[in-house]
């Protein structure tokens, strides 16, 4: 049994990949009237628990930050081992596992920690994507982020979410099994889709997620390459705030 939601997302990395490689645009549809911005501030949150901040390593990170579409069209395959190294400078936010909650605003759910948002997703209400990224948040004391900031009109697309430092709290995830995938980490390739459309992560033709550059395509390779299956929450349009993470 599938779930509507796992092919919503693979939808929409698939479909920026396809139309890279054919060379196309799509027609633009008009643009839903947008929902309020909401700011995941880097910051930690005042309720946060200590915790180590250990400083990343940047290995296995090469090119620069230059904007998406460069002119290389290579690629470098190879996964990761799940070694400690993580990608560096890290874009993460702490937060108090303990205290957090969920509310459904303007097509999205905010899961916060007191006034702090730590992940917003899209979704419809009732939808149960709420719980589930409750109960993802929950399991950690820290969300991180590849490609915020990207300025690319479907911007949410190109952002890539991982998760560090185990809380030790273990919610259940409802229907789990419905929004992940597997893959192997060991035959991960990065490369440039050209014309513009970025860079992506695929296993052969398995897409596993798009990227503005290079620099951050390489981050999203060092992450993925310590998994083996991928989860994705959420639903909306092209630009829709998707949560990933990795059981």
């Amino acid at each position: 049994m599938s779930s509507p939601l796992q092919p919503l997302r693979l939808a929409a990395v698939v479909g920026v990949a396809l139309l890279a490689g054919a060379g196309c645009a799509a027609t633009p549809e008009p643009d839903p009237v947008p929902a309020p911005p909401v700011s995941l501030s880097p910051e930690a949150s005042p309720s946060a628990a200590p915790g180590d901040d250990e400083p990343a390593s940047d290995q296995g990170l090469s090119g620069g930050g230059s904007s998406s579409g460069g002119s290389s069209s290579g690629g470098s395959s190879g996964g990761g081992s799940g070694g400690s190294s993580w990608p560096s400078p890290a874009d993460c936010l702490a937060y108090n596992p303990a205290n957090l909650s969920v509310q459904y605003e303007n097509g999205r759910y905010l899961v916060r920690d007191g006034s702090t948002v730590v992940a917003a997703v899209s979704g419809y209400d009732g939808d149960g994507v709420g719980e589930k990224a409750l109960a993802v948040a929950q399991r950690y004391r820290k969300h991180c982020f590849i490609g915020r900031g990207n300025g690319r009109e479907d911007a949410n697309t190109y952002v890539f979410d991982y998760w560090r430092d185990a809380s030790g709290m273990k919610p259940a995830i409802p229907g789990q099994e419905d929004d992940c995938s597997s893959y192997d980490r060991t035959d991960l390739t990065a490369d440039d889709m050209g014309s513009g459309h970025g860079w992506r992560v695929r296993e052969n033709d398995h897409v596993l997620h798009v990227f503005d550059n290079e620099r951050d395509a390489r981050a999203g390779q060092q992450v993925l390459g310590k998994y083996g299956r991928i989860c994705y929450l959420g639903s909306g349009d092209d630009n829709a705030e998707i949560l990933t993470y990795f059981p």
